[in-house]
């Protein structure tokens, strides 16, 4: 009975998510790696000329501080968060928004607030997946209590565990669904696509220093965390896997640490359902304990896609378009959901793996991953407005001639050393 009741706890929350098309929006959190310009080393988080630094200037701006034991560890505005990442990684976090443009207007209002604080300091801004310089045995953990608790669950886990917390950088895209039907097509297509965004937005040329020669850096980071909780949600390809499957899912994972009444708690391995069994959760507590599990495709009560790697303007708003159109498009989503019920859990790890092998030229399907990459833009043009197809084209331009971010930078980087990155930096489009 307890069981039951906890589990329709969970369903509820999902099914809160529930929208009206006309409500529809896209919610984004986009990852940055702030860098010295003259060595590209990373940018501590103590101190004036830190992290920490830098965050005290924008409180000038009209943000709000969040504090933890005295540290300045993130802000808060009207229409965004600013969030750090465990190796200090720079995130603004957008109010979900109805187009794309509001999402442009909300994050050159964020790039005119930080970098002129950034230049005073000859920092950059960087939207790249993986820090381009310093290795992370040199970077230090933001002072943050959870990322300790994380840090020590990682511990003896996955071997590239914290190369995702200090090393990585995301772009990360959320989608809104009708009702169950809606939410089971859009959480399957996101899994079943998921090969072909890692590969669209890779953006990780350099990994511990050393020039990357594969593809999708990101993939095997995150094939190599924590299996219980990363990568494809178990059984999401066995039937119609919808909220209360989902729900399952959460309750039998450990979520590493609670928050009760505010206070961070350690789980000591336990499961989401032992956790309900001894404590009555909030609906903001056990939405927190759905963020303590980090799949490709996550849940709250929205469907959170969180393969892409950061990626500089104009590119990282030609992606969240192209999502924006994939998902938002009935007639895309059917198609892609139709096409998915041939492939099973094993066989899109399998075309990760071949992908990161292989790049355009994996086979997926009957078909080469570059042939369905083209499809994917074509289906997502269908249901996106005039102003929004212009968006995709610099992505668009960029995959049809079977490339991505990290091969052009490693083209960049073979002719000009580290500084071809330079590229990557934000700071130049408040110039313009």
């Amino acid at each position: 009975m307890k069981y039951e009741k906890n589990l329709a706890s969970i369903v509820s929350l999902i099914r809160d998510g529930e929208k009206n098309v006309k409500d529809f929006k896209i919610g984004v959190g986009l990852e940055h790696i702030v860098v010295h310009e003259d060595n590209m080393d990373f940018v501590t988080y103590y101190g004036e000329e830190g992290i920490e630094g830098i965050l005290q200037e924008l409180l000038l701006k009209g943000y709000e501080g969040n504090y933890e034991e005295g540290h300045l560890i993130g802000l808060s505005g009207e229409d965004r968060k600013i969030i750090l990442r465990p190796g200090g990684q720079v995130e603004i976090d957008i109010e979900p928004c109805e187009t794309v443009k509001e999402i442009e207007s909300i994050y050159f209002s964020f790039l005119n607030d930080i970098i002129p604080i950034l230049e005073k300091r000859n920092l950059l801004l960087m939207g790249i997946g993986y820090h381009p310089k310093s290795s992370i045995k040199d970077i230090p953990f933001v002072p943050r209590e959870i990322y300790v608790y994380i840090s020590d669950y990682f511990r003896g886990k996955g071997k590239y565990a914290y190369n995702m917390m200090k090393g990585t950088a995301a772009l990360r895209v959320s989608i809104d669904y009708r009702e169950e039907y809606d939410f089971i097509q859009k959480f399957r297509v996101a899994n079943f696509i998921s090969p072909l965004l890692y590969l669209i937005s890779d953006n990780s040329p350099i990994f511990e220093g050393e020039v990357h020669e594969k593809f999708s850096l990101r993939s095997l980071i995150w094939a190599n965390v924590d299996k219980g909780r990363s990568g494809i949600v178990p059984d999401s390809f066995k039937g119609d896997f919808g909220y209360k499957e989902y729900a399952q899912y959460i309750l039998n994972v450990s979520p590493i640490t609670i928050t009760k009444d505010g206070v961070l708690i350690g789980t000591d391995g336990k499961t989401v359902e032992e956790l309900m069994d001894k404590y009555v959760f909030t609906e903001e507590e056990i939405k927190y304990i759905m963020a303590m599990v980090f799949p490709d495709v996550r849940v709250k009560n929205y469907i959170e896609i969180r393969v892409g790697d950061s990626l500089p303007y104009p590119y990282n708003l030609a992606y969240i378009t192209l999502i924006k159109g994939i998902f938002y498009s009935d007639i895309a989503l059917a198609y892609l959901y139709n096409f998915s019920q041939r492939k099973e859990e094993g066989q899109i790890n399998r075309i990760k793996g071949c992908i990161y092998d292989r790049g355009f030229n994996a086979y997926f399907g009957s078909k080469t991953a570059y042939e369905y990459i083209l499809i994917l833009f074509d289906l997502a043009k269908k249901s996106l407005s005039e102003e929004e197809r212009k968006m995709l084209i610099p992505l668009e331009k960029l995959v049809a001639n079977k490339k991505n971010l990290s091969m052009v930078f490693r083209e960049k980087i073979g002719m000009e050393g580290i500084d071809g990155l330079k590229l990557h930096s934000l700071n130049q489009w408040i110039k313009k």
